[in-house]
């Protein structure tokens, strides 16, 4: 297992804008993104008109809804304050959601006010969202990875496009996040909220995707949703008059946050999580044909896929080695995936996880470099020392510390930096979710029953939450100004 030695180590946790060395070496200022400059795949690296283009970037997937109107549920103070605070901390890219899909009913558990109420029918205020978010973004010197669908509830996505498709059909939700639920606070619309079914059929997450899956197939809601594919990328955006298609703020178009294999054959692997290949699963198929139709929509800017890559080394490669999926993907999810317990304080419990995260993106980068593809970590996360939380009135407090974060944080993102200075793949690094400002002791459910954290809406809000005062921001903006460093000594 491949580690960054001890200096370098050293250098990646200590760099600060106070060392003149570093001063020089970068700019003072976030140069705005001019509108011809797009990225582009250079063997295992990314190239802007500067050079080699290392992704430090942040998901910050409410971004539209933020930047719409206070009538629809925007804040654009606080959107503008977050966006100044990322970059600050030296943030170059956004995952941001471009799309959410609404329902002829209310449902429970989504982004709201949604994009598109019906297929082609949208909320013009939240498109508008979508234009001001970008534009703020490209001042700041930020691009974006648009995330165009979703394999879970939160946004609508998969199963919602399938629903359309039937008529409007129920969608069998698993257990999701409540904020109205038991247990709540004195104060109305402050929390906390639990996990429930309430106002839907109980379900299993396998029944779940096994419905949202159903879009592979159908070819109605295939249609439908490409529409909507056409309009974004064919939107002129209403502040500053760009093609959303001839902005190179926008990086990159993903056909969908975390698809899913459509029939595995079963499990195998490190703790069970990689998937037996199914040759003739639909999910292949599907990419190869959306990520062609996007490249003939969008040939100036990037696709990925958005998978996981959990799912072992076959679906990796099957899924992202088409000559139009221009790099791979990876999350990394210790704790969703039973590696790492919340409630453990122990070195072992965050042993486990660095090994497993670091093993994983030595891994995934060898993979990569296999099909000659560069390779995004475009998600990851840790919960807060919660076990300081137990028996307290919410789990997920801001007041719990973050030494398990911290340390996970340093290893991960340092074994993608050992990746990319030396022969893998690794192109960057972007934790899930910057929450900013908001904290779970200070939130205020809007009019549409939201309180955009970190957290999607159908879990629980602080759980992975980046604050603006946390020192795991300290570590993204570190690995920004270490590569810098290297840059200059390798004479980048």
């Amino acid at each position: 297992m491949r580690h960054l030695n001890p200096q370098t180590l050293l250098l990646f946790t200590t760099l600060s804008l106070s060392s003149p060395t570093l001063a020089k070496a970068l700019p003072h200022k976030h140069h705005p993104i001019p509108a011809d400059d797009f990225v582009y795949v250079s063997n295992l690296r990314l190239k802007d008109s500067r050079g080699l283009h290392y992704l430090t970037g942040l998901n910050y997937w409410a971004c539209m809804n933020l930047a719409a109107p206070a009538s629809q549920g925007g804040n654009y103070t606080r959107l503008t304050t977050e966006l100044d605070q990322m970059a600050a901390k030296g943030v170059n890219h956004l995952r941001i959601m471009a799309a959410s899909e609404g329902a002829a009913t209310p449902q429970p558990f989504r982004m709201a006010p949604a994009l598109l109420d019906a297929p082609g029918v949208y909320n013009e205020e939240v498109f508008r969202g979508l234009d001001v978010c970008l534009d703020e973004m490209g001042k700041r010197g930020m691009r974006a990875t648009m995330t165009l669908n979703n394999e879970w509830q939160w946004s609508g996505g998969f199963a919602q496009w399938v629903s359309w498709s039937q008529g409007n059909e129920q969608i069998p939700y698993p257990p999701s996040w409540n904020l109205s639920a038991a247990p709540q606070r004195a104060t109305p619309r402050t929390g906390w909220g639990n996990y429930t079914v309430e106002g839907v059929d109980a379900e299993s997450y396998g029944a779940f995707t096994e419905y949202a899956n159903r879009f592979y197939t159908d070819g109605r809601a295939e249609e439908w949703w490409k529409e909507h594919v056409r309009t974004v990328v064919g939107r002129r955006n209403t502040v500053n008059g760009r093609l959303y298609g001839e902005d190179a703020t926008i990086m990159t178009w993903q056909l969908a946050n975390e698809p899913q294999p459509q029939a595995p054959l079963g499990n195998e692997g490190p703790f069970n999580k990689f998937l037996v290949p199914n040759p003739d699963d639909l999910l292949v198929p599907w990419v190869e044909r959306i990520s062609k139709f996007i490249r003939e929509l969008a040939p100036k800017q990037l696709v990925s896929v958005g998978l996981e890559s959990k799912q072992g080394e076959w679906y990796f490669k099957q899924v992202h080695n088409f000559s139009t999926v221009d790099y791979a993907t990876t999350h990394c999810w210790v704790q969703n995936w039973g590696i790492y317990d919340m409630y453990n304080s122990s070195e072992a419990n965050l042993k486990q996880a660095q090994d497993f995260a670091t093993a994983f993106m030595r891994n995934s980068s060898q993979w990569a470099v296999d099909i000659g593809k560069p390779v995004f970590l475009e998600e990851f996360g840790m919960a807060r020392d919660n076990w300081e939380n137990k028996g307290k009135e919410y789990p997920y407090l801001s007041s719990a510390g973050t030494t398990h974060k911290d340390a996970y944080f340093n290893s991960i993102i340092g074994a993608v930096i050992d990746e990319f200075t030396g022969k893998g793949a690794y192109v960057g690094t972007c934790p899930w979710a910057y929450g900013g400002i908001w904290r779970p002791e200070t939130q205020y459910v809007n009019d549409f029953g939201l309180v955009w954290a970190g957290d999607p809406p159908h879990e629980s809000p602080g759980w992975y939450d980046l604050y603006d005062t946390d020192e795991a921001m300290n570590i993204v903006s570190d690995q920004q100004k270490y590569i810098a460093e290297w840059l200059k000594d390798n004479n980048y």
